[in-house]
């Protein structure tokens, strides 16, 4: 399988920018968070297309926990950390 970098870009609220990072975190190696702009909850996964399913699946747990966010946007990463 050819490995590439693959990005995720989410609105959240605010509240949640660092508890979503914390549990991105917790899976060490599954991706890395940074944050686009914290006023309007926009950040961003970044992680390898080895990982797309498990971060979808985070992602879906965490909005059955509570956690309101939206994938507005993903693709093959662009270079942009």
């Amino acid at each position: 399988m050819l490995m590439y970098s693959y990005e995720f870009f989410i609105k959240t609220e605010k509240k949640h920018i660092d508890f979503i990072n914390k549990i991105i975190e917790a899976y060490e190696g599954v991706g890395v968070v940074r944050t686009l702009n914290p006023k309007e909850g926009e950040i961003k996964i970044i992680t390898l297309n080895y990982f797309i399913k498990d971060i979808e699946k985070i992602l879906e747990n965490l909005r059955n926990k509570g956690v309101k966010l939206e994938i507005t946007k993903q693709g093959k990463w662009g270079g942009i950390i």
